[in-house]
């Protein structure tokens, strides 16, 4: 699933789920949902969205602010 429509509709499924709880979204959040999710995690899970549709807004999402690839 390469779709950015899809990709967005994931994303934003799981934005508005994390901001109906009241609690602090941010981009680790966001990233630590979606890889709970692909892991196959359904607690709480978002309508519309699964494993692999969040796994494959991982693959659009860039890295965090400042973190690197290569560690060491």
């Amino acid at each position: 699933m390469n779709n950015p429509d899809m990709v967005a509709f994931t994303i934003g499924r799981v934005v508005m789920a994390k901001m109906t709880t009241g609690r602090p979204l941010s981009w680790n959040t966001l990233r630590a949902r979606l890889m709970r999710i692909a892991e196959g995690d359904i607690v709480d899970l978002p309508a519309g969205v699964n494993a692999e549709m969040a796994l494959a807004a991982l693959r659009y999402l860039p890295e965090p602010p400042g973190a690197s690839r290569c560690k060491g």
